[in-house]
């Protein structure tokens, strides 16, 4: 087996991913699936359901050498593992495919995903896991930031990846989580400080302290100061507690700061980027043909992998209905879906 990229080998891919930023399915039968036809414009798209009962499923299983998944809603839900998750995970390895994670959650750490699935039983390496945070920090790098100030909406482990990953002086985060909005009349009708012309670049991920003092900060160094980057981790929406219980993500966040300020992103760093995709693919030596994207959302993890030609399954345990996949854009239709990617550890077995 090929050994894992380093740390700094995902700082690289990653930079040089920011820096570049058929009409139906072959219609065939086989032991109980049927390849289906994509639909006539404004017919209900038809989803191919992953069996481990389909012949053809078993095939392709075994003509799959990596998987790449998300984490939240397809590994854990909050912290709670997703049913066969662990042991789908340990069946991949033991059958020697090779297993990868790209999650657009900002606020976690390579280490602190490993010490997460340790509490469950999953088994993974630092090496393992790449993050949207580690992706901005990549961008920041190369464009040469290194010293200069930039301001984050988002957790303290984003400012920790950024300052040590990039070098920047990044502030912001959680020594602004108390402040309110009389601070924001009474400080930046004044002056800002650090004034706008001195911030480079402002980095937008998921914030659970996020306010109208952050908002109004973020938004003022980006409208004065046309220079200063807007920077966005990832673009996703909202993310699953389980019982269809939802909480707004980095994504919310950042179309806040984007209709404050009247400025659109400069760059969004983690999935659907193609150029992330694309590195990512060449660091690994993975082939697009012969590895799968794995998630529950189809407008970031299924679009990621589809850019580059990668095989595609969407899982129902996340944030995304089944009902809401069927009317997204063709070119964000899954290849598969499935309940979980317990599935996966179910084609493995002897039929």
């Amino acid at each position: 087996m090929a050994a894992m990229s380093t740390g700094s080998e995902y700082l690289r891919l990653a930079a040089a991913a920011a820096a570049g930023m058929a009409a139906g399915f072959l219609l065939a039968s086989g032991r109980g699936t049927t390849w289906l036809k994509r639909p006539k414009r404004g017919e209900q798209p038809l989803l191919e359901r992953l069996t481990p009962e389909s012949l053809q499923h078993r095939q392709w299983m075994q003509r799959m050498e990596a998987f790449i998944f998300d984490i939240d809603g397809v590994i854990h839900v909050a912290g709670t593992p997703v049913p066969g998750a662990p042991e789908a995970l340990a069946a991949l390895e033991k059958a020697g495919k090779r297993v990868m994670f790209m999650t657009n959650n900002a606020t976690v750490t390579p280490e602190s995903v490993v010490e997460r699935f340790r509490s469950f039983g999953a088994v993974a390496r630092p090496e393992q896991v790449m993050t949207s945070a580690i992706a901005a920090a990549a961008f920041l790098n190369s464009r040469r930031l290194e010293g200069q100030l930039v301001y984050v909406i988002g957790m303290d482990s984003l400012v920790d990846e950024l300052s040590s990953r990039a070098g920047v002086r990044a502030f912001g985060a959680s020594e602004d989580g108390g402040k309110t909005k009389e601070d924001a009349f009474r400080e930046f009708k004044l002056a800002m400080v650090p004034p706008p012309e001195e911030v480079a670049a402002v980095v937008v991920g998921a914030d659970y302290l996020f306010n109208y003092y952050k908002l109004a900060r973020a938004a003022n160094y980006l409208r004065q100061n046309p220079n200063c980057l807007f920077v966005a981790t990832n673009p996703d929406p909202r993310v699953s507690l389980g019982d269809h219980a939802i909480v707004p993500a980095a994504g919310s966040l950042l179309q806040a700061v984007a209709t404050a300020c009247g400025r659109e992103p400069t760059i969004v760093c983690g999935k659907p980027s193609r150029g992330l995709a694309l590195q990512l693919l060449e660091s690994e030596g993975f082939t697009a043909a012969s590895t799968c994207m794995v998630g529950d959302r189809t407008d970031t993890d299924i679009e990621f992998g589809r850019s580059v030609g990668m095989e595609t399954l969407f899982v129902e345990s996340g944030s995304m209905t089944l009902e809401e996949v069927r009317v997204v854009d063709e070119a964000s239709q899954p290849r598969f879906v499935a309940a979980s990617i317990a599935t996966l550890a179910e084609l493995l077995k002897p039929p």
